[in-house]
């Protein structure tokens, strides 16, 4: 069996709220803050820019060597057990639980499936440029096997300076391919540029783009 490519899908980087208002509904909305914008925005416009099956049989896959943090404490625990037992309350019981689940590096594919109906497999993936490249092994497997009719696979990263920050000030930029069985052959091609890149030490963005830039030939 052939695999695909439908369509393909890369964002800017920074604040995208703006782009995304125009997708997803307020109450999404508040679920999702910089880190989550970009995947979520390239996921939903990579579907909907070639919709060849309905969103309950569509896999998505997401990639990312950005793996969140935890939200901005309210103080630095001094080591004494107190200390520990009152930010262990913050945590659990004080903390607004919609900054812990913003923070989910695979909070974007949550959301995005959520509001856009997508009901077939999906995995975040924590990695880079080898990540991307078992994503896509992953989807093919999908559209193989009937799992899925079609595939979308995301990759997203920060600028090295956001890597370690929280979700709120970690702003991503992403690219997407969907795939899907029949057609020609563009595995080969998704395999070789994720392993060149994998042999330079590259981000699963950076892989992706060169997928998109050759035009996944």
């Amino acid at each position: 069996m052939t695999i695909q490519l439908i369509a393909s899908r890369s964002t800017d980087s920074g604040e995208l709220r703006d782009e995304v208002k125009k997708l997803a509904s307020r109450k999404v909305l508040r679920f999702l803050d910089a880190a989550s914008y970009s995947p979520y925005l390239a996921a939903a416009r990579v579907y909907l820019e070639n919709p060849v099956c309905a969103p309950e049989h569509v896999a998505l896959y997401t990639v990312s060597g950005w793996d969140g943090d935890m939200p901005d404490q309210p103080f630095v625990p001094d080591g004494t057990a107190e200390d520990d037992a009152r930010l262990s309350k913050h945590i659990l019981e004080d903390a607004n639980p919609v900054v812990w689940l913003r923070m989910l590096s695979n909070n974007a594919l949550c959301q995005v499936s959520i509001a856009e109906g997508f009901r077939g497999p999906n995995a975040h993936f924590v990695g880079d440029a080898h990540a991307l490249g078992h994503a896509f092994a992953v989807a093919a497997e999908d559209l193989r096997s009937g799992a899925a009719k079609l595939a979308l696979v995301v990759a997203f990263d920060t600028a090295d300076e956001d890597s370690e920050k929280p979700s709120g000030r970690a702003p991503t930029q992403a690219a997407a391919v969907s795939l899907a069985a029949g057609g020609t052959d563009v595995l080969p091609a998704l395999f070789a540029r994720s392993d060149v890149a994998a042999a330079r030490n590259e981000s699963a963005l950076s892989a992706m783009l060169s997928c998109l830039e050759a035009g996944a030939r």
